[in-house]
């Protein structure tokens, strides 16, 4: 891939763990991207932005990484308060998809927890969307499937 591509969703790091939340507008990504940094760094580990709205990725030796457009670099919606900034970091590896979708699965099936995106298999982590669950469950979803790539 020698050109960019744009992605609509929110991109974070959560310790280092570069995290890519898709779904459509008004699923909860910013909500969500926000409440998971909050978690990160009250529990004294690094937490970053990396793009809120549109997130570009590009290839390097065989992984994807991930940045902000330049305009919006730093800048998150926060929904009854407008765009906040936050700290944010570039060139971040994405390690986890993280879909929001609109149900529950109770056990998903292993098929469901990868992805692809621009030729490469990724982990990815079903989550429902902020109509279906609220954000504790949706951040012990995302904890669970980082730490699953840990190994714990």
């Amino acid at each position: 891939m020698n050109q960019p591509i744009n992605v609509h969703g929110t991109a974070i790091v959560l310790g280092e763990t570069g995290v890519l939340l898709r779904g459509p507008s008004g699923s909860g990504k910013s909500l969500l991207a926000l409440c998971l940094l909050d978690r990160w760094e009250a529990r004294g580990l690094p937490a970053f932005l990396v793009a809120d709205d549109r997130v570009e990725i590009t290839e390097a030796n065989g992984h994807l990484k991930m940045q902000a457009p330049r305009t919006i670099a730093g800048l998150i919606e926060l929904r009854g308060r407008g765009i906040i900034q936050r700290p944010y970091r570039d060139g971040v590896r994405l390690g986890l998809i993280v879909d929001l979708v609109p149900e529950l699965v109770r056990m998903p099936e292993a098929d469901a927890l990868q992805t692809e995106l621009a030729g490469i298999t990724l982990p990815r982590a079903p989550v429902p969307d902020s109509r279906t669950i609220g954000v504790d469950h949706q951040m012990l979803l995302v904890a669970a499937a980082i730490s699953a790539l840990m190994g714990q």
